[in-house]
């Protein structure tokens, strides 16, 4: 985990690097409805589980380098002001779907819930893509819900952002992946090599051995000032070894114990931290 990264300071040099080495960004709607790709280009998507406000201050930011990317909001983070204000920058929102998971696997329940919160969302906003969100305390991946006589399409939708992309980060002819999840990016290029970091993200678009890259950016791990940077550090710290708590099972309700005492520990763990970043940055 990168403890000094993921400032709004390095995604501005980001989005500089891609600007300034001839890579044109794209929403997700854009690369699955074009006919043809530009010989450079990033795959720009955000994942808003939470921190809407931060979503919102990086999509101006983006808008201020003329980056146009997708945004998928959840049910608990759409909010009909600020999708509208990001769709008038000219970014693309998407639906950022759960249902399977929500109702314990039932795909029928599952595809009635789909639609309605579809709906809903469109009542605000022009949503032409989904894609699905993690839900790591249940057994259930909501990718599952996609089945062959009843696609994304058969909800007038362009595609899923995982489902209708392939990425291969071992060829440089095809496209590659890096997400922000646990606070690096964990991609290796078969050129650059390893790239962790934000400053390997944008050194490896300056190198340019990478023509085609998908980046997920969630929002939440990101931040404006020095007391976001604090709390998101040891947010992710928590989060991260949460999910490293559960892996083992699938229902939290089987190992209800375990689980509440690694949560404890890697809340304290969090705060002992949190104190050591601010005490370093006085």
């Amino acid at each position: 985990m990168n403890i000094r990264d993921f400032t709004f300071e390095k995604y501005d040099r980001l989005l500089e690097a891609a600007g300034e080495n001839g890579y044109d960004v794209l929403t997700v709607a854009d690369y699955l409805s074009r006919d043809e790709l530009p010989e450079r280009y990033v795959v720009l998507r955000h994942d808003v589980d939470r921190k809407v406000d931060i979503a919102r201050s990086m999509a101006h930011l983006e808008a201020s380098h003329d980056v146009r990317s997708t945004y998928y909001f959840r049910t608990s983070t759409f909010d009909p002001e600020i999708v509208t204000e990001l769709e008038d920058l000219g970014h693309e929102i998407g639906y950022h779907y759960e249902e399977l998971a929500r109702v314990g696997g039932d795909i029928e329940e599952a595809y009635d819930r789909f639609e309605e919160n579809l709906a809903a969302f469109r009542r605000h906003v022009d949503v032409r893509t989904a894609c699905s969100h993690g839900s790591p305390l249940s057994s259930h991946l909501n990718l599952d819900m996609w089945q062959d006589d009843r696609p994304p399409a058969a909800f007038d939708l362009l595609g899923e952002a995982y489902l209708s992309t392939e990425t291969d980060d071992s060829d440089p002819d095809e496209l590659s992946y890096c997400s922000d999840t646990g606070r690096h990016w964990g991609m290796v290029d078969p050129v650059y090599g390893l790239v962790e970091t934000t400053d390997d993200l944008i050194e490896l678009l300056e190198v340019g051995s990478c023509p085609q890259l998908y980046v997920l950016a969630h929002p939440g791990r990101w931040s404006r000032n020095r007391p976001e940077f604090v709390e998101r550090v040891a947010w992710d710290i928590a989060a991260e070894s949460g999910k490293q708590a559960v892996k083992p099972v699938h229902s939290i309700q089987q190992r209800a114990g375990t689980f509440s005492g690694a949560l404890a520990r890697t809340t304290a763990r969090s705060i002992m931290i949190s104190r050591q970043l601010l005490s370093s940055r006085k």
